[in-house]
């Protein structure tokens, strides 16, 4: 794989200390960890299916390799078609946002739309009468039901195909591929093709620079309400080696698996579309002391 290539993959990275250090040696990724970079990076699906695209062309790789990194770019041409495809196919639009206690939640919809040039139109004119602060935790989530030969029905209800999940500005980023369609991937290294643009929080599982004690703040919005710290316990190389506490509503030290999105109160009531590891950044002491931050939040919970 080209050093060029590596470069454009690793700098979807935003995060400032992980990606300098994965370009210190990029040979310490893998071709599979390029490729979850791809997936769950928040860009469109056009530039994904581009640098899927540069990926195969330029790997030089095990034949069960060569054959996943395909079947990953057959995934994401299925997802890409079927937005643009000629058949008869609704759009089912809904606004996504967060109630006050953290959870996903929807804000506004569901509206109807025919056709994607539309859809991309009004979701745009949508924001441009409504453009305040509040769109850093609003995004859309889109179902796309066909009609016709390749409709899909679940107890005679009509049932989606795909769920993509759409941005402000009207760029899809993420989608989710129905099991139940007829263009759904099979077999052992589909399925893992298919589950790598699925998962809701992508368990991005990468070697990290951060050691214990370090503090983070991480902004994932729109896919997390709310911008937050929180300092990490343990470091390891496994999907559950970064451990993190971090303060809930109530002033109390919770403590959970940071690749798997677990680094703010009720995490598991939010669709986490985007890894952690995208946006952390080391907050120095002199920017945040830990322990004033907790006895700050602590107080905040007894007056309220």
């Amino acid at each position: 794989m080209m050093i060029e290539l590596k470069q454009e993959i690793l700098d979807l990275i935003e995060s400032p200390k992980l990606h300098a250090y994965l370009m210190e040696d990029a040979e310490r990724l893998k071709l599979r960890d390029y490729v979850s970079i791809i997936a769950g990076a928040p860009v469109s699906l056009k530039r994904k299916q581009g640098l899927l695209y540069k990926l195969r062309a330029t790997s030089d790789t095990k034949q069960q390799d060569t054959d996943y990194l395909k079947l990953c770019c057959e995934c994401i041409d299925q997802a890409v078609q079927y937005l643009t495809m000629e058949s008869e196919k609704i759009f089912l639009i809904q606004l996504m946002g967060y109630d006050d206690d953290n959870k996903s939640d929807i804000i506004d919809g569901p509206y109807i739309m025919t056709s994607l040039e539309d859809m991309k139109k009004a979701v745009q004119e949508y924001y441009w009468n409504e453009p305040d602060s509040t769109w850093n935790t609003l995004y859309w989530r889109v179902e796309l039901y066909l009609d016709g030969e390749h409709e899909i029905k679940k107890n005679e209800f009509l049932s989606p195909m795909y769920t993509y999940i759409m941005n402000k500005d009207g760029e899809i980023q993420y989608f989710i591929h129905e099991k139940v369609s007829s263009n759904y991937l099979k077999g052992p290294l589909g399925s893992m093709a298919e589950w790598l643009f699925h998962s809701v929080c992508p368990d991005l599982n990468l070697p990290v620079p951060y050691q214990t004690g370090d503090v983070l703040f991480i902004d994932c919005r729109p896919y997390a309400p709310d911008a937050f710290y929180c300092r990490l316990k343990e470091v390891g190389d496994d999907c559950c080696g970064i451990q993190c506490e971090y303060v809930n509503p109530e002033g109390e030290i919770e403590t959970g698996a940071l690749k798997h999105g677990d680094y703010f109160f009720n995490h598991r009531e939010v669709y986490q579309y985007l890894s952690p590891l995208y946006k952390a950044k080391i907050v120095s002491k002199d920017e945040l002391n830990w322990d004033d931050y907790i006895k700050g939040k602590q107080n905040v919970s007894k007056t309220t």
